[in-house]
């Protein structure tokens, strides 16, 4: 014998109209109003990138050691197991 199924309930969706409008919109945010032009210090920048490309440059070289080594180990493995 089978049980009947009881009624579904669904959810109808709301609409929620705003009673008051946020403080930050349409006004000064706290970053600035971006009127005046960005001025960047080029010497600060230079050095902040060249402290980038050495360390991409020794991250791959990092990388490219790890994988020498890999590969040595899974020859070596390789080899061991023939024995």
């Amino acid at each position: 014998m089978s049980v009947p199924l009881a009624t579904p309930t669904y959810n109808t969706a709301q609409v929620l109209t705003p009673t008051q409008v946020p403080s930050n919109v349409g006004g000064k945010g706290t970053g600035g109003d971006y009127t005046d032009e960005p001025t960047v210090d080029l010497t600060s920048f230079q050095s902040l990138l060249d402290r980038l490309t050495t360390s991409k440059k020794r991250q791959q070289r990092q990388k490219s050691v790890e994988g020498r080594r890999d590969i040595y180990a899974g020859g070596l493995a390789s080899m061991m197991r023939n024995f």
